[in-house]
């Protein structure tokens, strides 16, 4: 069913453990926010639940993993087990059927498109097809934490698990004192899910400081300046989740975009 809220002109400091805890048992689903591109939610279930299959005709439909695991059956391809940290895409045009498996509920965060619907059904086939070249993102089915970081290894580094129409999605690795480089986006919002780590966020001016930790969203609105900290021990994992453009303005001599806001 499609939700319409206004998107937040405020940054969000989303703990998504705050909103499990005001729940009971599974399975339940929570809209959380709109960015100007895509509604984003999370859903909970217990194990052995499954959703009904169904098509989104005109969008890639994706999800991260936060707890849990987690069975999708794209199109006829061979089932895919994701779990926390994951990050899942199924494309246009391709059924999709969810059930979460293991010993304790998942939780997945969803993005799809602000007119999405659940209407169009399909039939799985007998005859499973040979998965496409998943060895390397972006547009993969399945994104793993874990086989990312054994291929990366020590940071910095950056790499794309989405790029489509609506939306770029770059996973960052940060150890403890890493920085970005401030900048703001003139035209998009942008927002982060910490898939592992603690992280800070400066977000214009005179404003609190964001202490962000695993699990938790942090939204920034379009305009405003951020400067991001990797400040807990080891790894941390961010998200970043910005329109297909991308566009990043580092200093205010530039002529060329409206200043930040503060």
């Amino acid at each position: 069913m499609t939700q319409t809220r206004a998107v937040s002109t405020e940054p969000q400091h989303i703990r998504i453990s705050d909103i499990v805890a005001k729940h009971e048992e599974p399975p339940w689903s929570e809209w959380l926010f709109p960015d100007g591109r895509n509604n984003v939610g999370l859903i909970c279930d217990a194990p052995g639940l499954e959703n009904a299959a169904h098509i989104h005709k005109d969008f890639n439909e994706w999800w991260i993993v936060l707890q849990g695991e987690v069975i999708w059956e794209i199109g006829d391809y061979p089932q895919i087990r994701a779990k926390a940290g994951d990050v899942v895409i199924c494309p246009k045009r391709q059924r999709h059927s969810i059930k979460t498996v293991g010993t304790e509920p998942s939780l997945r965060l969803y993005i799809n498109a602000p007119w999405s619907n659940h209407d169009n059904r399909g039939e799985r086939s007998s005859i499973l097809q040979p998965a496409p070249d998943v060895t390397k993102p972006p547009n993969m089915l399945l994104s793993s934490k874990e086989s990312l970081l054994e291929s990366f290894g020590e940071p910095p580094w950056t790499t794309s698990l989405l790029d489509d129409e609506r939306n770029k999605a770059n996973l960052i690795g940060h150890s403890q004192g890493m920085t970005n480089n401030a900048h703001w986006h003139p035209d998009f919002n942008e927002w982060w899910t910490i898939l592992q780590g603690d992280l800070t966020f400066q977000v214009g001016e005179d404003r609190p400081l964001i202490e962000a930790t695993q699990g938790d969203i942090v939204f920034v609105p379009e305009g405003m300046k951020h400067f991001i900290s990797s400040v807990g021990k080891g790894i941390s994992l961010r998200l970043a989740v910005t329109n297909s453009e991308n566009q990043h303005i580092y200093t205010a001599d530039d002529d060329s975009a409206p200043p930040p806001i503060s």
